[in-house]
């Protein structure tokens, strides 16, 4: 096989599963949490990769602010509603909601939304009863940025039921 083809071969391997894992998520967020967001656009791959990639590297070296408490359905809600109160002169513009995501990168998985990260993109405002719904049932990230990343937050409960929340940008 030349070297053209294999690499065409890969890319439409790629394209296959970023295309699976859409689906899988969609699957996944309908049986499991009872939120259709099959209505939803997807970010461009590129992007959410792109963007991913770089999402955890800068709460590690900018100022991030951040909340962590025990989790607690009240406070999980309170907290989120500061959130959005916070982030209230960008509720119509379009950001990134990465629903289902791992902090760590996944292998040879079959649930390819965690290997592939997927994004759906919509008006802030549209994310916040999506993510009410999604931190009161699960423990993966939620990750909500802005396409420059210049606002956003990251939800998550760690195995000891912990809840953190990091955001920045105002």
């Amino acid at each position: 096989m030349s070297n053209t083809s294999e690499i065409k071969l890969k890319m439409l391997l790629r394209e296959n599963k970023i295309k699976q894992a859409r689906i899988q998520l969609i699957e996944k967020l309908l049986k499991c949490h009872n939120t259709d967001l099959s209505d939803k656009e997807f970010a461009d791959y590129r992007v959410c990769e792109k963007e991913f990639q770089t999402i955890y590297e800068k709460i590690e070296v900018e100022d991030i602010k951040c909340f962590k408490f025990p989790y607690s359905e009240e406070t999980l809600n309170v907290t989120i509603d500061f959130l959005f109160d916070y982030y209230k002169k960008y509720e119509k513009e379009k950001i990134l909601l990465y629903p289902e995501t791992s902090r760590f990168p996944i292998s040879d998985c079959n649930h390819l939304y965690l290997e592939y990260p997927i994004a759906f993109t919509m008006p802030l405002i549209e994310c916040k009863s999506i993510i009410i719904k999604l931190m009161s049932e699960k423990n993966d990230d939620v990750i909500v940025i802005s396409e420059k990343i210049n606002i956003g937050f990251i939800i998550w409960e760690d195995e000891h039921s912990e809840v953190t929340i990091e955001y920045w940008g105002s």
